[in-house]
């Protein structure tokens, strides 16, 4: 399985084995790239803290639309692309299987928009591009990441509720039974008479909180009358119903006012839900990761396992012919040294073949896959062989792609942003309380007291009336509001330090990569030097045996030591390989580019 990295890299030059001395020549201007890379995508992110959220920073809209329930359902696709399935990933013909300076690249999972990821057969070749679709299918650790995002959606409207229109209404029914003094002149026996009186108050209308943060309502109320008295002399108009109309504003001036102050809570939900996005993209990110490292180690044993076998097959030859001229030029000593060579062997193929189980669990555990049970089963079998080849770069390319893509920096911008929204509200409760309260409204009655007639008049013959206040509160010293600022300046500040560490850390970690995969391809070229030096070796010894050279004791014991020393050379080789592609890995990851790099994108919900 091959990828060409230049393509994600067009204007890199080849890395070629440098020196330890030219690598850290470029390593000393480390701190100016990333503090320019830092200046660069960290302040203009931060540079307007109140508008939307900023981009999901990884250039390739992978989080666009996103819905967790979905990706937790199985969403999760390879990148679409119009070329076919196979181009993205170059099986290893038959006829490379022996080809000793095979080596590893991390596979991409390039393909159609609807690769299938479920009910695959049974079978213990997997490739890692199938590794991989497995692990975004199946494994709990994504799927529970991936509800966060839809959890952080539901408080962002949460917060937009706040500004949705409610509908208010109230009805209170009182019963008054007075005494009243009774006019003598009306006559009567009684000079207290009594009056009892039913009302029945009713209201309804809609009220909503304005992003000034002001409250605006719109009401409408009844005043329902009936009255009785002993006197005898009731109102002209009874039963009867007032109809009043209204309108009230009630405004902040000062502390309070402003977008900026309401609408807090929302701008900070928005970032909320990005950090959630950024920390379910650094979640896949870590699964691939193990993905392919295990398959990367996986595939090292398994090489191991045959190295083994094939000494082990020459060691017990070997042993078979000295046996054979045991007591004509062989000794007992011989004989035993043949067998501790063969022990030996086997002790090898015993461990690779443990390590080799071993790392198929931990794969099988990565992928979750119910084709492939824990425990005793098929075990999985890597079907791609590891290619070597040099890699090219550019160290200031890398540190501005990681301090873009990785998830640590997107959460740094984002809690920087908050910090500075939360700066701006405490600096808008250092004013003083100051409320304005406005309204009028118009009321209406009838002479024959109906509700209806109430309601017409006060439309269209108003008797308007209107009230104006203002609510004015200073706090004397204002310490609190005073050490709120502090704290939040403190904080925003602390979140900046913050940021700027873990830029530091992350061009540290590129740099250190760097050098790390420069050694490794150096140690590639000598491994593999070394390896067809054993192979001539033993090669030489095989071509004087085929043209009759005598198979005495010594020369058999040549072969065998030839052979131990190719194997060691085998195995050295597939380690520094194996080692190469695992940096690859992690440099990959560093970068916060890993998903890009083995074609994997998360699809917004309902894109199949």
């Amino acid at each position: 399985m091959m990828l060409n990295h230049r393509a994600l890299n067009t204007n890199r030059s080849s890395l070629q084995p440098a020196t330890a001395t030219r690598l850290a020549r470029a390593i000393r201007h480390l701190g100016a790239a990333a503090l320019g890379g830092l200046a660069a995508c960290g302040m203009a992110a931060c540079a307007s803290p109140f508008g939307t959220a900023g981009g999901d920073g990884g250039g390739q809209g992978l989080y666009r639309s996103i819905l967790a329930h979905d990706l937790a359902d199985g969403h999760l696709l390879t990148q679409p692309s119009v070329m076919p399935v196979d181009q993205g990933v170059h099986e290893m013909p038959a006829t490379a299987a022996n080809n000793a300076d095979a080596a590893v690249i991390p596979a991409t999972t390039q393909g159609g928009a609807a690769v299938a990821l479920h009910g695959h057969p049974p079978s213990t070749s997997m490739t890692l591009r199938q590794a991989i679709e497995d692990a975004l299918s199946h494994n709990l650790s994504i799927k529970i990441q991936a509800y966060v995002p839809s959890i952080s959606q539901t408080q962002i409207i949460q917060a937009q509720a706040a500004f949705d229109p409610s509908l208010v209404s109230s009805v209170q029914y009182q019963h008054l039974n007075e005494p009243t003094p009774f006019p003598s002149t009306l006559g009567g026996s009684f000079p207290i008479g009594m009056n009892n009186e039913d009302q029945l108050q009713s209201q309804i209308g809609v009220k909503k909180l304005l992003s000034t943060g002001g409250t605006i309502s719109l009401t409408g109320s009844d005043n329902y009358q009936d009255f009785h008295s002993s006197s005898g002399l009731p109102p002209d108009i009874n039963p009867s119903h007032t109809a009043d109309l209204g309108i009230e504003l009630k405004q902040p001036l000062l502390r309070g006012f402003g977008v900026t102050v309401n609408h807090a809570d929302i701008y900070i939900a928005r970032r909320n839900q990005q950090i959630a996005l950024s920390d379910f993209r650094r979640e896949v990110i870590r699964i691939v990761a193990r993905v392919e490292r295990t398959y990367v180690q996986l595939n090292q044993a398994r090489t191991e396992v045959r190295i083994e076998e094939q000494l082990l097959r020459h060691s017990r030859r070997t042993l078979q012919r000295l046996r054979t001229r045991l007591h004509m030029d062989v000794d007992s000593v011989q004989i035993s040294q043949a067998k501790a060579a063969v022990d030996l062997a086997q002790y090898g193929l015993v461990s690779a073949q443990r390590q080799t189980g071993d790392l198929s669990e931990k794969l099988k555990a990565l992928l979750n896959d119910p084709a492939f049970p824990a425990g005793p089963g098929p075990a999985i079998k890597t079907a791609n062989k590891l290619v070597a080849e040099p890699l090219a770069f550019d160290l200031r390319h890398d540190i501005a792609t990681a301090l873009a893509q990785r998830g640590i920096m997107r959460r740094d911008r984002m809690n920087i942003e908050k910090d500075g929204i939360r700066q701006a509200v405490a600096k808008n409760a250092l004013l003083p309380k100051a409320n304005l309260i406005a309204a009028t409204d118009s009321s209406g009655l009838t002479m024959n007291g109906s509700l209806p007639g109430a309601f017409r008049q006060a439309i269209t013959s108003p008797n308007f009336g209107f009230s104006v206040g203002l609510n004015v509160d200073i706090p004397l010293g204002n310490r609190a509001a005073r050490a709120a600022l502090y704290r939040r300046r403190l904080l925003r500040r602390q979140a900046l330090t913050r940021m700027l560490k873990d830029a530091q850390n992350i061009a540290r970690d590129i740099a250190s990569d760097l050098i790390n995969l420069t050694a490794d391809w150096s140690q590639i070229r000598v491994a593999r030097k070394r390896r067809l030096s054993a192979a001539m070796v033993l090669r030489g010894l095989k071509v004087e045996e085929l043209s009759g050279h005598a198979l005495s004791p010594t020369f058999l014991q040549l072969q065998l030591n030839a052979q131990e020393n190719l194997a060691e050379a085998q195995i050295a080789q597939s380690a520094a390989v194996a080692a190469y592609n695992l940096d690859l890995v992690q440099f990959e990851r560093d970068k916060g580019s890993l998903l890009e790099f083995d074609r994997v994108a998360i699809s917004p919900a309902g894109s199949q």
